[in-house]
């Protein structure tokens, strides 16, 4: 049936999916002309000439469609699949932005654009790198850019376009609004924003974090053009302050995700090990351990190897994470993957070319570059080494058992993942943290090659005994009981006072500001979570005659009637009332002390239930911050029937020393990378 449909808005949209295929088709041809201008003698110029215009071209294509997409986004152009998906009316500007990003064709387009960008300063950069470097790079674009195509060829899909019709996601539009040539009238609005993603974290954190994940493949690209020109060193200055950036910007994009699953996710902390947040981490964890490598091989090269693994696994290890959050193999293990949209053998190929050129590589030129270690074991590089190395061994932990879920479906196996997630993966890591803060701490007071153990001693022991005399009242006091918190305390305050020592003191030469700096935020951030997790509880429990199903329901939940007043650890709570605003329902609770027989009020939190008409109902805690301690309060359930609520309640100690460490480390990364940057890119490279 032919139907002319009235006030669809379909040029923007044409306009769209033309500006993709020109990005895909371009990055296709950067890419092989790129080779040519390397490999090809003759007219070298003229190739490299057009593959510098093929990848400005596909550049300004992708911003083109990030553009278009923005317009239909803000227009309300509901007609369009993704706009009414993930965003209506009601939203704010701000929440409005976030929508961009908020499904896997969004997310993949903010991965396009921000390769697309870095692609062109790369043009400005890399100089006698260019064609290899560019190659590369370009191979990467082309696949990721492919993720929006939205076409089948011979029953394999490829891609998804953002520029998909509402009308075109039903297969007969009998008896649906699509049968109307005015349906849009009747469209009122658009689905929404899923209320979770309704915070300012999420205006933030996706966009640096896939900044991060770009950034990833600029150290890739550069090894793989080492092997391409033969030259085995050179590429590690010009990568180091990538790698640097890299790192600002994919462990800030996963502590703002942290602090938005505080603010947002009711179970009570930062982090809960699960497998999408694991997926994210593990490449920081390995690009850590590659610069630690980088650094190494510049003055033995028996790290060379490892830098080389580390720094290309780390790319690998981003697409993996690709494949796991957006592929459907953790839909049954993550509240944040997304779900099997027929791209996987897409993705699976995407990564395995990565991997494959990686391996390849590699082991064609390890005979070329490879030399024996040196054992010098009073070094800073043996045992910089040996610290990075057991990085390594902590992200394989992860990435291990994270990757239960894909075995499974693999080999038909029935492996059960943890059931305690974070309990399991606490005990796990324990160990590494502990060994990592150690040699941390050990590393201040050495000198790259050798060092005199006397001299060394002498100030190595002044801050292991200064960190056992600190902890002590720790003990004392049972902030810490555990042996295994008990240790690491310790050994995080040795890291801590000994990075101190080396920044005021200089303990060794040269001074490297920026990485004692993130260090010290490192080490203060291990400390927060230490206190936190040990010192954590639920203060709530249910201590009326409601039953609330089951002993642990009952023992971790406080049910308030209107008005009513409870004791609960110190306090005395009382919910007041109850207010709409649109979809949400907010609630205050009053947090109260008595003094001569009257109530002072503290403190009011408003916690909010959004009863989304489309998504279910969604719980927002709320949270009061002192400087010591937190207090996080959310709404476990709402009465039907009588006027009460049910409200869980947990005291995190310390979080703040968690939050400074996490500023600290960051502000640490940012000054190494400015200062690499400078020598690097504004001298006389």
């Amino acid at each position: 049936m032919n139907i002319q449909y009235i006030g669809e808005h379909l040029f923007p949209g044409e306009m769209g999916k033309f500006f993709v295929w020109l990005g895909f088709g371009t990055s296709i041809l950067a890419c092989v002309f790129y080779f040519l201008a390397f490999y090809r003698k003759d007219n070298r110029r003229l190739w490299l000439s057009g593959a510098r215009g093929l990848y400005i071209v596909h550049a300004l294509s992708i911003v083109s469609v990030a553009a278009i997409l923005y317009f239909l986004i803000f227009s309300h152009y509901f007609e369009y699949t993704y706009v009414w998906q993930y965003s209506s009316r009601e939203l704010p500007v701000k929440y409005i932005i976030s929508c961009f990003w908020a499904g896997q064709e969004g997310s993949f387009l903010v991965w396009a654009l921000w390769q697309a960008l870095i692609g062109l300063v790369l043009l400005r950069l890399t100089r006698k790198w260019e064609s290899p470097v560019m190659a590369v790079f370009s191979l990467s674009q082309a696949f990721v850019t492919s993720m929006l195509l939205g076409v089948t060829f011979f029953g394999v899909k490829l891609g998804s376009t953002p520029f998909g019709l509402l009308r075109h996601t039903v297969d007969n539009i009998q008896g649906t609004i699509f049968a109307m040539p005015d349906y849009l009238s009747t469209l009122g609005d658009g689905n929404g924003l899923n209320p979770l993603l309704e915070n300012i974290w999420m205006t933030i954190h996706p966009p640096i974090l896939f900044l991060g994940y770009a950034l990833a493949l600029v150290p890739f690209s550069y090894a793989m053009a080492s092997f391409m020109k033969k030259d085995y060193h050179t590429w590690i200055g010009r990568a180091f302050p990538w790698t640097l950036f890299a790192l600002l910007m994919l462990g800030a994009g996963i502590l703002l995700g942290g602090a938005w699953a505080y603010v947002s996710l009711t179970f009570g902390g930062f982090w809960s090990w699960d497998p999408v947040e694991n997926s994210s981490l593990v490449p920081w964890m390995t690009l850590i351990a590659g610069l630690h490598f980088m650094l190494i091989s510049r003055r033995q090269n028996f790290a060379l190897l490892a830098a080389y693994i580390l720094i290309t696994l780390s790319y690998v290890l981003v697409l993996y994470a690709s494949f796991l959050t957006r592929s459907g193999v953790l839909a049954d293990t993550s509240a944040h993957s997304f779900g099997d949209n027929g791209m996987t053998m897409q993705l699976l190929v995407y990564l395995l070319v990565f991997f494959v050129m990686m391996v390849v590589m590699i082991g064609v030129n390890f005979k070329k570059f490879h030399t024996a270690k040196q054992d010098i074991l009073l070094s800073r590089e043996f045992w910089m080494f040996i610290g990075a190395i057991i990085m390594v061994l902590a992200a394989f932990q992860i990435v291990f058992t994270t990757s239960i879920p894909v075995v499974n479906s693999m080999f038909h196996s029935h492996i059960a993942p943890p059931v305690d997630r974070i309990g399991f993966y606490n005990h796990w890591q324990m160990p590494y943290a502990l060994l990592i803060a150690g040699f941390i701490a050990f590393t201040q007071f050495l000198s790259y090659n050798s060092n005199d153990p006397g001299h060394f001693l002498k100030k190595f022991l002044i801050p292991l005994i200064a960190s056992f005399v600190i902890a002590i009242p720790l003990v004392i006091t049972g902030v810490v009981t555990q042996m295994n918190f008990i240790l690491l305390v310790v050994f995080t305050f040795f890291a801590l006072l000994s990075s101190i020592y080396n920044l005021v003191f200089l303990a060794t030469k040269p001074r490297n500001t920026g990485a004692i700096i993130t260090h010290i935020g490192f080490v203060i951030f291990v400390l927060g979570t230490v206190l936190t997790f040990s010192n954590s509880r639920v203060i709530s429990t249910n201590t009326s005659t409601f039953d609330l199903g089951d002993s642990r329901t009952n023992a971790e939940n406080l049910v308030l009637m209107r008005n009513d007043t409870l004791l609960m650890n110190g306090f005395y709570v009382s919910y007041v009332n109850s207010r709409p605003e649109g979809n949400t329902t907010v609630y205050q609770v009053d947090f109260l002390t008595k003094m001569k027989g009257r109530y002072k009020l503290e403190f009011s939190l408003h916690p909010s239930v959004n009863v989304h008409p489309r998504m279910g109902a969604v719980y927002n805690p709320d949270t009061r911050h002192y400087l010591g301690r937190d207090y996080y309060t959310y709404i476990s359930s709402v009465s039907k029937g009588p006027d009460y609520i049910v409200i869980k309640a947990i005291m995190n100690p310390y979080i703040n020393i968690l939050w400074l460490g996490s500023v600290v480390m960051i502000l640490g990364f940012a000054i190494a990378f400015f200062r690499r940057a400078r020598k690097r890119w504004l001298g006389n490279s």
